[in-house]
């Protein structure tokens, strides 16, 4: 009997805080370690799914009470820590034809923003939009107002379900989809893709590392590369035998992408895909 081969994904979803950045956006807006500490705890409990995002989401944003200025201070903290390797990994996708989005329950200035900086088309980039109140600060004054946060967009993206409903409705294509994240909510939208990965180089969250058909264990996010355009793919890049090898960055992490797999950083719990990997 013959086992059937691995198939690539053409369409590459991707989470991304805790994904592609290493900082939890809304978190990072604390401004002293209380309030750091307790805003922290509310999203461990949301991502954990020990409560639901819903109930979580506002109650975050009320504590920090942000301007807008700090809202925006997130473009610079998602660009800085990037998690290794996501850049080219992007690349590395695009260039062998992927479509790349990214579907976040971040706030969307900032994650748009890097989302832009990683090379993905903004209409491939869904979070949570905000408002501010024009009369903080002096509004009177002929200088803009700095404004300060006032609501946000409730949506699908603030529901612990939602990302599966939003990425039905938005990814209009019977293209084979991945998806890679490290909450519940991304656990929670395996059934609107062929495949889910759950993410744990940067916190490891059980309910989702558990139930994943295959985790990521590693820091860096190439061996996702193995699974979205296949192990003989990578092989290929890795020994420099096409165009895409005369890229020198794209050959290196070819490599790294099968080293990291040599040394168990890609994990399968469904046995029947290990096979077919």
């Amino acid at each position: 009997m013959t086992t059937a081969r691995w198939r690539r994904f053409p369409i590459t979803l991707f989470d991304c805080d805790s994904t592609l950045s290493a900082v939890e956006g809304i978190d990072e807006l604390a401004v002293d370690p209380q309030q750091q500490s307790s805003v922290a705890a509310l999203t461990d409990k949301a991502m954990d799914g020990q409560v639901p995002l819903e109930d979580v989401y506002g109650e975050r944003l009320a504590l920090l009470n942000p301007t807008k200025a700090e809202i925006q201070g997130l473009k610079l903290r998602y660009k800085s820590e990037v998690v290794p390797d996501a850049k080219n990994v992007l690349a590395l996708l695009k260039a062998e034809g992927n479509q790349n989005w990214i579907v976040s329950g971040g706030l969307l200035e900032p994650v748009s923003e890097f989302a832009a900086w990683l090379g993905v088309d903004p209409n491939r980039v869904h979070a949570v939009p905000t408002q501010y109140d024009p009369l903080d600060g002096e509004w009177w004054s002929a200088a803009e107002s700095e404004g300060r946060y006032a609501s946000y967009s409730g949506g699908h993206l603030t529901n612990s379900t939602g990302k599966h409903d939003l990425i039905a409705e938005v990814v209009h294509s019977s293209a084979r989809k991945l998806l890679i994240g490290d909450g519940v909510s991304d656990l929670a939208a395996a059934g609107a893709v062929d495949l889910f990965v759950a993410f744990a180089g940067v916190v490891a969250r059980d309910a989702v590392v558990d139930n994943a058909q295959v985790v990521v264990t590693s820091r860096s996010l190439a061996p996702v590369l193995a699974l979205a355009l296949g192990r003989a793919r990578m092989v290929e890049i890795a020994d420099g035998s096409d165009r895409i090898s005369s890229h020198e960055s794209f050959r290196d992490l070819a490599r790294t992408c099968l080293d990291l797999i040599e040394q168990g950083h890609l994990v399968f719990n469904d046995s029947a895909l290990a096979d077919r990997f």
